[in-house]
Order: C-alpha cells, then structure tokens, then sequence
C-alpha cells in the first residue's frame, strides 16, 4: 500500500470521527482536504474520487476581519462522483448524484444530478449523458493503452516513447 493512500486513509477516519459523514469507497488523492474547522457540516457520498490538491471548505473566513465572524455553510456531494485537480468546493454548495467537476473548478450553489459541472465561477456545462457520448466516440476514433502504459504498470522507456509518437498524430487517447 502506497504512504499516500495510508495517510488518506487516516485522514478520512479523523474526519469521520470529528462528524463528516462520508460514505463508502471514497478515493483521494494527494494534498486533498476537507476543511478542519467544521468537518461536521460536510456530507460526501459512496463512490467519490477527490483529485490531487482539491479543497473542500465548509467556512469562510473573508468575513471575519469586516465583522468580526466566519461564514459557515453545509457542503453536501452525491453519490458517484468525481472532482477534478485543484477543484475547490465552497460552503452552501449541494451536488447531485453522478456528476464530473472538471479541473480548477470553483464550486458554490446547488447542482443538479447527472450532470458536468466546470469553470470558476462553476456552472453546469453540460449533462452526464453528452459527456459520456461525446467521450464514447472519442474513443471509438482514438487509441486506448492499457495498464501496462502507466507508473502503476510499471511502463517502460519504450512503451513511453511509443505513447508519445502515437499521440503526435492522434488527440484522442486514452488508458484504462
């Protein structure tokens, strides 16, 4: 087992501990936090994978030097659910079950279910389903390399130069 993941894991049982409720089978991945100071006040879902580097915030302290307290609100995400590289969930935010918050996201407000969720400020980009088309025939037009062609595969000198000549010629390329 990975230090990372050891450590994920010891974080996620302190935030259950300190009120978080966080369902089953959450993946995070490095430099990942759940704001601290109120973890209570933040519900994650079963089947969420959290990217490097992204924040989840149930207070903000923008208020705290104007008059004098933080601002506290819920931060709610659904069942099945992804949140991209250096994402950052703001408090009063509500997400729905099977959505995708695309990389540097600044999130805040109620979201629906099934849907693509991006940009700073956040707005629903488009639904789950056109995603999931567009992406589909992406990958019926690209090349797909299998695990063998990452880190975890142990991916060889090789296997990284042909992954770099394939993709000089093709923008659709994925692994699984």
């Amino acid at each position: 087992m990975r230090i990372d993941s050891i450590i994920s894991k010891i974080r996620i049982k302190k935030w259950k501990k300190d009120g978080a409720i966080i369902g089953d089978n959450l993946h995070m991945e490095r430099n990942s936090y759940l704001d601290s100071s109120f973890p209570w006040l933040i519900t994650i879902g079963n089947n969420v994978t959290i990217a490097p580097d992204v924040l989840i915030l149930s207070h903000d302290g923008s208020t705290q030097k104007a008059i004098g307290y933080s601002k506290i609100g819920k931060v709610t995400i659904g069942d099945n659910f992804f949140i991209g590289c250096k994402s950052i969930i703001l408090p009063d935010t509500v997400i729905g079950d099977n959505c995708v918050i695309g990389a540097g996201s600044i999130v805040k407000g109620v979201f629906p279910e099934n849907t693509i969720i991006s940009g700073a400020p956040a707005r629903v980009m488009q639904s789950l389903g056109t995603f999931k088309e567009k992406n589909e025939r992406r990958l019926e037009s690209g090349n797909v390399f299998d695990i063998s062609y990452t880190r975890k595969g142990k991916i060889t000198k090789e296997k990284k130069q042909q992954m770099l000549e394939v993709m000089e010629s093709s923008k659709n390329s994925f692994v699984v």
